[in-house]
């Protein structure tokens, strides 16, 4: 939140600047808790160039965003490390993992909410295509996982990376984690369940908090 790029993220981290805000009226929807939705939220995160990874606008507009944010961080650190598509596949035979880690799924109900009132419509899919449209897209052939360990998710899919590099399965590795609060129903079952810090801010290591604040991020290595 505050960063689209690397260079804004120092920025932001040394500013020590506070990203936290109440949910941006353009993702809002009607009758929807706006008091309660509050954390970082990211711009823009409905932009995405679907024909440069070869995917229709139709196909585009039904995938979860953190499927296509997640396709584009990869595409942005595959491009900063030399390595395309063609290089991937000459020095080191495909043979490179995906692990992603990502925890809620919760672009599909918006599909159920519109198909209510007419015809019926579907919107997501599983979280293993975070992972999976990567190795699609590049045409990979090592493990692609995505991982769900809750808070943790991202630090073990680079654990997984490491194993696999480690024990010689792949030559390469992409790990990484994606996180968007797209739908209310994130903040109203954390509201119920007394997950949200009263302040609305995170504490560092938990000291002086009683809860903590969601946040939209995207990231790969």
């Amino acid at each position: 939140p505050g960063a689209p790029d690397l260079d804004r993220l120092w920025e932001v981290l040394a500013q020590g600047r506070d990203c936290v805000r109440q949910v941006p009226p353009e993702r809002v929807r009607d009758g929807w808790p706006v008091a309660e939705m509050w954390g970082g939220f990211l711009d823009d995160m409905d932009r995405f160039d679907p024909l440069l990874f070869h995917i229709t606008p139709r196909d585009a507009e039904l995938m979860d965003p953190q499927e296509r944010l997640f396709l584009e961080v990869t595409w942005e650190a595959l491009e900063d490390a030399g390595y395309t598509r063609q290089r991937l596949r000459d020095r080191h035979r495909s043979r490179v993992a995906v692990y992603a880690g990502v925890m809620h799924n919760e672009y599909p109900y918006f599909g159920v909410e519109q198909s209510r009132p007419g015809a019926r419509r579907d919107s997501g899919a599983t979280l293993g295509g975070v992972a999976n449209r990567v190795s699609f897209f590049l045409d990979l052939h090592g493990p692609s996982m995505s991982v769900d360990t809750m808070c943790s998710s991202s630090l073990t899919a680079i654990h997984l990376a490491l194993r696999s590099l480690r024990g010689g399965e792949v030559e390469v590795a992409i790990a990484g984690a994606v996180n968007l609060s797209l739908h209310p129903n994130k903040f109203v079952q954390q509201a119920r369940m007394r997950l949200i810090a009263s302040d609305r801010r995170c504490r560092s290591f938990g000291e002086g908090g009683d809860g903590f604040v969601p946040a939209d991020g995207a990231g790969g290595v």
